[in-house]
């Protein structure tokens, strides 16, 4: 028997979604699990496969692809991202809750696998976080030190197409300082842990 419930967390690059849903998974005690994505993009500094992400050539991606090896998957910034079955099946068959880090695209297919798959359906709930403004997301980006000011350009344009669906998620958290944004997200959490 499957258990435990799937939270999708997003929000536009540099909006905080990696650090507050990684400290919510941090104080969990084991409870709460992230999927690990699957992408072709190289890993950036000490990202390592299989703890950050499963790193594949854009060539064995598309052949995953084909074998249907993906819950969803996008091509975001020219390279491919994914959410295995194996993955979160894995997970679910463990008992674990599972965070889903993902952008606004892959948010979308998830609530349409959730339409078409009971068992997804049943257990996916979706977050978003938005930044305190645009000029803070910029300089967020910036200050990371790790894209250049074409991929800071074009990520703002994602940004902004992004922000324009947060009504699209059951819950909004605007947000202030970590602290802060930690704490709603485990509220939020409580609160579904204590529907369950």
């Amino acid at each position: 028997m499957l258990k435990g419930l799937i939270l999708v967390i997003s929000g536009p690059a540099g909006s905080g979604k990696n650090t507050v849903a990684e400290r919510l998974i941090a104080h969990s005690n084991g409870k709460i699990r992230r999927a690990i994505t699957t992408t072709s993009r190289p890993p950036r500094g000490s990202e390592k496969e299989g703890v950050d992400y499963y790193f594949l050539s854009a060539q064995d991606f598309e052949k995953a692809i084909e074998n249907g090896d993906f819950y969803e998957y996008a091509k975001v910034h020219d390279r491919y991202y994914g959410t295995s079955r194996r993955e979160i099946l894995g997970l679910l068959e463990s008992g674990k809750d599972i965070v889903l880090i993902i952008d606004v695209q892959g948010a979308q297919t998830w609530r349409e696998i959730a339409s078409r798959e009971p068992l997804i359906g049943e257990r996916l709930h979706s977050v978003f976080i938005r930044p305190p403004s645009i000029d803070e997301l910029r300089r967020r980006l910036a200050n990371r030190g790790t894209e250049s000011e074409v991929d800071i350009e074009r990520r703002m344009k994602t940004a902004q197409e992004e922000l324009r669906r947060d009504a699209e998620f059951e819950f909004v958290i605007d947000s202030g300082s970590r602290d802060d944004d930690f704490k709603k997200l485990s509220d939020i959490y409580s609160k579904l842990k204590s529907e369950e």
